[in-house]
């Protein structure tokens, strides 16, 4: 189940880019000032100067503007690919849903599809080994 990796490398790189998001919101925060938002009584204003900080708050709005349009487009993309995992039918994709979309683990799996989690586990394996002789 290749895009069911692909899904979960997808959810990685987005929680990544929110990583990025709150690094540079804290850079922010340094320059412009945490609560009263006054680049003139910000630390960095303080320590480097005005003219340093204008500067590197400017940078800093045009660097989050793109950050979060990278977002967007793969919180899309994650939306996109997960409504039509959802619409594919069969024991297999059930299995790779739950598994690499929900994080399920396999014993959850058999628990909620009804099966032994020793079922749940050879499904997965076959599927996987189908897939490896695809490639």
């Amino acid at each position: 189940m290749l895009i069911m990796e692909s899904y979960a490398d997808i959810l990685k790189v987005i929680e990544i880019i929110k990583a990025e998001i709150e690094a540079l919101q804290l850079d922010l925060d340094y320059w412009l000032g945490k609560h009263d938002r006054h680049l003139v009584f910000s630390e960095g204003a303080r320590k480097y100067g005005l003219d340093v900080a204008t500067k590197r708050v400017d940078f800093l709005y045009d660097r989050m503007e793109k950050v979060e349009a990278r977002l967007k487009a793969y919180q899309e993309i994650e939306k996109e690919i997960r409504e039509n995992v959802e619409k594919l039918d069969g024991l297999e994709y059930k299995i790779a849903k739950h598994r690499f979309i929900d994080g399920m683990t396999y014993q959850e799996i058999a628990d909620q599809l009804g099966y032994t989690h020793d079922h749940i586990r050879r499904i997965a394996s076959k599927s996987k080994k189908k897939e490896a002789a695809l490639n």
